[in-house]
């Protein structure tokens, strides 16, 4: 509790701090504006969900993991920080840290969590605008794909499209198979 607790103060902290996000919910039960990231790498209707290794250092794995039904989990929620355009930060409302493609735009490269204050482009990912078009984000199911120094073509993927919990995830060249579709939603 305590760690969770921790978790939601740095992360309302360093949101006030850039001013682009709100503060931490009041209480675990508030989940909007909060996101849950969804796969089914197998089909179906998703069951896991991309979590934030909660208490790790910084470059903490993410990894898939069984999802939380009631959305009490705060390492399985996450904040989407627009960067304008279609261009985002995924922050973790658990950790306060932001997903990072650590080795760049690169197949197998790691996926972990950074300090979301980094100025660095490995924290940078491209999510389509939804069907209401504009800037506003918008949950469904699609790839998320990192934007490395500008870079295109590499998305957010799960190994084999692997349902394991505790698979890590990577980036890969953008192929449009499963293991790269991902659920956003609250």
């Amino acid at each position: 509790m305590y760690r969770w607790l921790a978790g939601l103060l740095t992360a309302g902290m360093m949101a006030g701090a850039a001013a682009v996000a709100p503060a931490a919910p009041a209480s675990a039960g508030t989940v909007a504006p909060y996101y849950r990231i969804g796969m089914a790498p197998q089909g179906g209707a998703f069951s896991l969900c991309l979590q934030g290794n909660l208490g790790g250092p910084l470059g903490s794995t993410v990894t898939q993991q069984n999802c939380n039904p009631d959305l009490t989990d705060a390492s399985q929620l996450w904040l989407p920080v627009s960067l304008g355009g279609n261009t985002y930060k995924f922050q973790n409302i658990g950790t306060g840290r932001c997903l990072e493609a650590r080795n760049g735009a690169v197949n197998g490269g790691a996926v972990d969590l950074w300090d979301c204050t980094s100025g660095e482009s490995n924290e940078r990912w491209y999510w389509p605008p939804g069907a209401n078009g504009g800037g506003s984000f918008s949950p469904g199911l699609n790839p998320i794909q990192t934007r490395v120094s500008n870079s295109t073509g590499f998305c957010l993927d799960i190994p084999d499209a692997q349902a394991t919990p505790g698979l890590q995830m990577q980036t890969w060249r953008c192929n449009g198979t499963r293991a790269q579709n991902f659920w956003v939603l609250q």
